[in-house]
């Protein structure tokens, strides 16, 4: 191991510490704006009967076939239950796909969101098969790719790492999106997360030392093909790869290196030339060609400059100022021209002070590390402006079950709610202290540094461009939890010797 490789990785551990620190400290100071009481009422039977919490934990981990049964019954009542199905982005997409609404409509959206192209071809090729049942089988497909994400992650962990690991993340995973209705919004946070955890133990595979070179070419094939097909879906897992190049740099093994990325680009290039030229050539939606009409990359480090981080209305006014009055009302005025973007972006950094983008930064960060429901939003749909409502909903919003589940599970400005909300945020803070604890030390292990700068890069991501919003950490789970994970099992640092009882 190079000093370079060491020093790089120290410092970068020196960094994470305070990051984390600040997500535990943000963690539990969301605490006090829910409910005292049921803390103080959970809290102390769980320090009373902490080892009958632990054996009733080993139990479950003993039963993670009927943990899973109770996950899938779980989302289930949720998806059956619902009110608001899709809303907000997700909802034009989905309403688009399956033609509710015209095709000037989805048209101008995605010149506009030129990301969202790959969703909504996703949804018309199924509702082209299968018509408006393709709403449920869509639905189904959801709960596959959220469930399946925790098998690959438990088989990976138990494989790499050991079987405490592995049961933490898998509990970790369960707690936070298994039990839990983001499956059905319809979002692409859910679509790569078994190719993401794929992704994450193909490279755990290619860093196990002293490898045979049919092995590491084989290996660096199949991430290739898979790291196409989620790049497709979500530009963002490009992060876990540029941590595992990065890692292979420092180390200095300039043939594995060669190998591993020539490998690896034979089997990407095609794959996603494939999936390029089927969207450059796709007749099912008409995207307007003209500049300033699409979203750019810089569009995005411009919202996230906005004080919030993600504050469209604020982004928007200030790119309004370089078009003429008379065509702002116009949804194609040319606004987002990157002339006009990196002028906004130099206007925002010079409106602000040292002290004051730190604070931005700062308050960005804690948004986007805040909430244990992930950032759910879902409210009564009146408040939605482009709401898709559940075609069940006709049949249920009369059923006593289903009304409880809407009151206590999905409707975040009911009351009842808080609950719900209170568990998922104890669940947040243990993993955050696993975080904290997976940082304390500097253990020189490649797969911890993989994951520890896979971590760091998604952060930092959400504080170039937008960001300030819990559900944007979806994509960046399963490095979250398995770096968690080892801080809560085999990182956990030592609070000195046990005293034997007399």
């Amino acid at each position: 191991m190079s000093k370079f490789y060491q020093l790089f990785f120290t410092a970068l551990q020196l960094l994470m510490v305070g990051v984390m620190l600040h997500w535990l400290l943000v963690a539990i100071y969301e605490l006090p704006k829910m409910s005292t009481y049921w803390l103080v009422l959970l809290a102390l039977p769980a320090y009373f009967y902490r080892q009958k919490l632990a054996s009733l934990y080993r139990y479950l981990m003993k039963h993670k076939g009927a943990v899973m049964v109770a996950v899938i019954l779980f989302q289930l009542a949720m998806l059956l239950s619902a009110e608001l199905l899709i809303r907000r982005d997700a909802a034009v997409v989905f309403k688009g796909a399956f033609r509710f609404i015209s095709d000037q409509s989805i048209s101008n959206y995605l010149t506009r969101n030129p990301n969202n192209l790959a969703l909504f071809l996703y949804e018309r090729w199924f509702y082209a098969l299968f018509g408006d049942a393709a709403l449920w089988i869509l639905q189904a497909l959801n709960m596959l790719y959220t469930d399946l994400t925790a098998v690959i992650l438990y088989k990976g962990m138990k494989r790499y790492k050991s079987q405490a690991s592995a049961d933490a993340v898998y509990s970790l995973y369960l707690a936070l999106l298994g039990f839990s209705p983001y499956f059905y919004s319809m979002y692409t946070d859910i679509w790569p997360l078994p190719l993401i955890a794929g992704q994450i133990f193909l490279i755990f595979a290619l860093l196990e030392k002293y490898q045979e070179r049919s092995k590491t070419r084989n290996l660096s094939l199949v991430l290739g093909v898979v790291s196409a097909i989620a790049y497709v879906i979500r530009p963002t897992t490009m992060i876990l790869l540029m941590a595992y190049f990065i890692l292979l740099f420092f180390k200095g093994n300039w043939k594995k290196a060669l190998l591993i990325l020539g490998c690896f680009s034979l089997a990407f290039a095609p794959v996603y030339a494939a999936q390029s030229y089927l969207k450059n050539t796709q007749q099912e939606v008409q995207i307007l060609e003209g500049d300033g009409l699409a979203k750019g990359p810089l569009l995005f480090i411009n919202l996230g400059l906005t004080f919030i981080g993600h504050d469209q209305e604020d982004m928007k006014e200030g790119l309004l100022q370089y078009i003429e009055p008379s065509e702002r009302e116009n949804y194609n005025n040319g606004m987002f021209a990157t002339e006009n973007v990196k002028k906004e972006i130099k206007r925002r950094l010079e409106d602000y002070s040292v002290p004051s983008f730190l604070s931005h930064l700062s308050y960005k960060h804690s948004l986007t590390v805040a909430e244990g429901t992930l950032g759910w939003l879902y409210r009564a749909a009146d408040k939605e402006k482009t709401p898709y409502i559940s075609p069940l909903y006709e049949h249920t919003k009369h059923q006593s079950f289903a009304r409880f589940i809407r009151t206590y599970f999905l409707d975040i400005d009911k009351q009842e709610y808080d609950y719900y909300k209170l568990i998922k945020q104890l669940v947040w803070i243990v993993m955050s202290l696993g975080l904290v604890f997976a940082t304390l030390k500097y253990h020189g292990s490649d797969q911890l540094n993989f994951l520890l700068l896979a971590v760091f890069g998604g952060l930092l991501f959400l504080l170039i461009f937008e960001g300030g919003k819990t559900r944007y950490l979806i994509q960046f789970l399963p490095q979250i939890l398995l770096l968690a994970s080892l801080g809560l099992t085999e990182l956990r640092p030592t609070l000195g010797p046990r005293k034997e009882r007399k």
